[in-house]
């Protein structure tokens, strides 16, 4: 997961900001006020921070919370909403790193071979990498625990191999793709040996 947190009202300051726990840290000069506003995780769950005055703690915990700084004390904290942020942060916002994003995609029992409903999402998913500039991939396959280790280690880097090719083949930017096998070894659903489980045959396509 990531949060990013980021704002700053014209003619002042872009805030200082302190990142944590895959918090993103952007800096700029200090003016006598800043404003901070909580930007929502990719998936547009809630993230959090908290700003730290001279008066006290003032917690951000909802998409576009706004508090504004003045002289070590914090004023009242205010909800905006995604046009709001949108119209007076726009040259922030275009200049915000590319937020880190993970996709997901499922496999036959014992193939490479994408479900129907992956292969559609992985189409729709290169149709997004292409509006973005060139990224880092890392693409990591993984098995349900049927069968040995060796073969569930082999099946999940064909699987990891085989969305490597589609994204190659579609011309997607890339800076940089890392292929990774995990086997069985971390499951996304608990199963017993032996026991198929359609969620554990997968592929993380992670982007950043």
């Amino acid at each position: 997961m990531n949060k990013h947190s980021g704002g700053a009202r014209p003619g002042k300051s872009f805030g200082a900001w302190v990142g944590l726990a895959g918090l993103v840290l952007l800096t700029a000069c200090a003016g006598p006020k800043e404003r901070f506003v909580l930007l929502p995780q990719p998936d547009g769950s809630s993230s959090s921070i908290v700003v730290k005055t001279a008066g006290g703690e003032t917690p951000l915990t909802t998409p576009y919370a706004s508090v504004e700084t003045d002289g070590g004390k914090a004023g009242k904290t205010l909800t905006l909403n995604e046009a709001q942020v949108q119209a007076r942060y726009a040259p922030v916002m275009d200049n915000l790193p590319l937020r880190p994003r993970t996709y997901v995609l499922l496999f036959e029992l014992g193939r490479d071979r994408l479900t129907p409903a992956s292969r559609k999402f992985l189409d729709q998913a290169i149709d997004e990498f292409k509006q973005f500039p060139a990224g880092e991939f890392i693409v990591i396959g993984h098995a349900d625990n049927i069968g040995n280790d060796a073969f569930n280690d082999t099946l999940s880097v064909r699987r990891a191999r085989l969305v490597e090719r589609e994204l190659i083949r579609a011309k997607v930017n890339l800076i940089s793709i890392e292929v990774i096998g995990k086997g069985s070894r971390e499951p996304r659903v608990p199963a017993k040996k032996g026991v198929p489980e359609p969620a554990n045959r997968y592929v993380e396509i992670k982007l950043r």
